[in-house]
């Protein structure tokens, strides 16, 4: 592989981790657990574990279990569950 391949793969890699880093979003939902270092909160279908440190803020609603809250942090801090968050029991 020559240099300049090299260089345009590590810039291209480079550009994509700053895009990804640093970012914040917005997710608004229903508090289903909470702890001192995550919250859990329900979003439609999927389920959100978000970390919750210094730049983690609530900018509507009290942060309590049960409450439909919107929450504000970084995109690393966030893990979306896809999938049903509330279960269905199976017709018979």
């Amino acid at each position: 592989m020559n240099i300049k391949n090299l260089a345009t793969i590590i810039v291209a890699a480079l550009l994509a981790a700053s895009a990804a880093f640093g970012q914040t979003i917005t997710i608004m939902g229903q508090v289903g657990s909470l702890t001192d270092t995550q919250i859990s909160m329900t979003c439609g279908p999927d389920i959100w574990n978000i970390k919750r440190d210094a730049t983690t803020t609530v900018t509507n609603g009290t942060l309590a279990v049960g409450n439909t809250v919107t929450v504000q942090c970084l995109s690393t801090d966030a893990q979306k569950v896809p999938g049903n968050a509330q279960k269905k029991e199976a017709p018979q």
